[in-house]
């Protein structure tokens, strides 16, 4: 039985050890982050029909992040 990785606890350690602690980013760099994160957790949930707080890393396929990109570009 294989384990799915949610993205949201991911996230979240992601945020608070790495970028805050370990790399001691500015509050500006986090909000930049984070709104970049929120609008492909966003794009992805709608894509995918499943909730934000439902998503898997292996949901963030590279021809997610790719369609998701383009999006941003038009």
């Amino acid at each position: 039985m294989s384990e799915h990785l949610l993205l949201a606890p991911l996230l979240e350690s992601y945020f608070r050890r790495r970028l805050t602690k370990q790399r001691n980013a500015t509050p500006a760099t986090v909000a930049s982050y984070r709104d970049a994160l929120r609008m492909l957790i966003l794009f992805a949930a709608a894509r995918l029909r499943k909730r934000p707080a439902a998503l898997a890393l292996e949901d963030l396929d590279r021809d997610l992040v790719l369609a998701f990109l383009d999006e941003l570009e038009e």
